[in-house]
């Protein structure tokens, strides 16, 4: 006879179908890609800014576990990334450095933003072959500054990808295509602070994409407040304006004011609180401004005009930074965080971790044995 089943012991699988009730219905989704990029048999796909079923689900449960939206236990991942918890006096995370950075490289700070940090630290990397391709944001060649996931092999794919994009992209996509179309092994991922804890969740979680996860030897994260939908922004917005996007060479948000240039001047000049409207739902729920899970994380916050604050948290993006001035691509100042200079940063970390919009926490993962 068989036994009764102890249903207080049974997990529900988390499925695709999890994720649309309790991440995509809620406005949760980041637009990271994650979900997307984890699928082992390619059914999941983007449908605009949203991820969508097309096919038959094998109940594997990556997609869900790969998704930080869906869940995400901080500690758990600080333990295994840094080796313990951050302490209460650590409010923009655990670190091993802080500094104002920028590029040596003219070709750099003409075309990249806030002093370049990014870029030189990539172009470092790829030339002495510590990763042998970096995923940045691009954009569409189709549509005016549409961001996309770009996967640069050389120094040259970098200057065209320079630049800040402040609409969503999903990065984690751009991992994808680099370990399974371009064959890389060593990949450099750039992306927001949610993007960072989406590939810190395949990496650490059970069922999380590993395979993919396993082959990213640097993670660079963005400073972010929000990001902003593509269409409702630039599609909408810029363009009532009177701008013509083909024409925009970039866009800036700097002392609370959101600006574009066209032909290096400005051509639009609004409060900060004026585009609110088109910022990410998901947004609102966010409670990391700095990156806190990547290996580096840079912004343009807490620095002189046309440097960046760059805080290298793990040993290896200490190593990827210390190479990158070694080798006479960037020029660092160390700082210390508690002295003048580190309040802007510290002041939108907190704001931006006490009006988060707590969701809920992470469910307990199947039984594995």
């Amino acid at each position: 006879m068989r036994e009764a089943l102890d249903v207080e012991t049974v997990v529900k699988p988390k499925l695709f179908g999890s994720l649309i009730t309790e991440v995509l219905n809620p406005g949760l989704c980041s637009f990271c890609g994650a979900c997307v990029a984890s699928c082992p048999i390619y059914i999941l796909q983007m449908q605009g800014e949203k991820p969508t079923m097309r096919g038959k689900c094998i109940l594997c449960q990556v997609c869900y576990y790969s998704c930080s939206s869906a869940g995400f236990p901080s500690d758990e991942v600080e333990k295994e990334i840094f080796g313990r918890t951050r302490n209460a006096d650590e409010p923009i995370g655990i670190y091993e450095s802080i500094a104002n950075g920028r590029s040596t490289k003219q070709e750099i700070l003409k075309k990249g933003q806030d002093g370049g940090v990014v870029t030189s630290i990539l172009g470092c990397a790829l030339e002495s072959g510590k990763v042998d391709a970096a995923v940045v944001t691009g954009v569409d060649g189709k549509v005016s500054w549409k961001a996309v996931p770009s996967v640069a092999l050389d120094y040259s794919d970098l200057l065209n990808a320079a630049g800040t994009k402040y609409t969503a992209s999903p990065a984690l996509i751009g991992l994808m295509s680099a370990v399974q179309e371009y064959g890389r092994k060593n990949v450099a991922i750039v992306g927001t602070p949610c993007q960072m804890r989406s590939y810190r969740r395949m990496q650490t979680s059970y069922f999380g994409a590993r395979r993919l996860a396993g082959n990213v030897a640097l993670a660079i994260g963005l400073f972010c407040m929000e990001a902003y939908g593509h269409d409702q922004l630039l599609g909408e917005y810029v363009q009532s304006k009177s701008i013509d996007l083909s024409q925009v060479t970039r866009f800036e948000i700097k002392k609370g004011k959101f600006k574009v240039y066209v032909k290096d001047a400005e051509a639009l000049v609004v409060p900060l609180k004026e585009i609110k409207q088109f910022a990410r739902s998901s947004c609102h729920a966010c409670e990391d401004f700095t990156a806190e899970f990547a290996d580096i994380s840079v912004g343009g916050v807490g620095c002189p005009e046309g440097w960046s604050t760059v805080i290298a948290r793990t040993k290896r993006g200490q190593e990827f930074l210390s190479d990158a001035e070694k080798n006479g691509w960037l020029e660092l100042r160390p700082i210390d965080p508690g002295k003048e200079g580190m309040e802007q940063v510290l002041k939108l970390s907190i704001t931006k971790r006490t009006g988060a919009q707590k969701p809920a926490p992470p469910p307990a993962q199947p039984a594995t044995s």
